[in-house]
């Protein structure tokens, strides 16, 4: 019987202490990174999800999405060929292409990756796409000073 009270009571803990575990994990800071791709979706309709992957001490993984199911995943071939080789990685999707660019920090040193979803639209080619991908990641270039801020909660 005792058994049986103590493990009631813990139940009745653990509901209670479960508001407070949801409402710590709602006030967590997003990461600059984070936050960096979901400014980044907002100002460019023409992309339809834009995600951030680095090499870190974790292994290569994707660190900030507009898609927050990839958040955490491992790199795949896409993400991984920018960093290294410094050149865009081009798909073509039925609904559009995804390309990934090398992301260069301020002093433009590749950080890591930035892939980005453009949805289908008229005349598009490997190299128009590639050209758009390369202008957004330049704009967001200045806005990163070292690959450790993109770890860093957002301001």
């Amino acid at each position: 019987m005792k058994a049986f009270c103590i493990a009631v009571s813990l139940g009745v803990v653990a509901l209670a202490l479960s508001p407070l575990v949801s409402a710590n994990q709602t006030t967590k800071k997003k990461t600059f990174a984070q936050t960096l791709v979901e400014q980044t979706l907002a100002n460019h309709p023409e992309a339809d999800e834009i995600g951030i992957a680095v090499q870190s001490s974790r292994g290569c993984r994707t660190i900030a999405s507009t898609d927050k199911s990839d958040i955490g995943e491992a790199c795949e071939k896409d993400d991984i060929a920018p960093m290294r080789s410094g050149k865009p990685y081009v798909e073509r999707e039925k609904d559009g292409f995804d390309v990934s660019v090398p992301l260069r920090d301020a002093q433009r040193k590749i950080i890591g990756s930035l892939g980005i979803g453009l949805k289908k639209a008229e005349g598009q080619t490997r190299h128009s796409v590639v050209a758009q991908a390369t202008t957004i990641a330049e704009e967001i270039q200045p806005l990163i000073p070292s690959k450790a801020r993109l770890f860093e909660p957002a301001k």
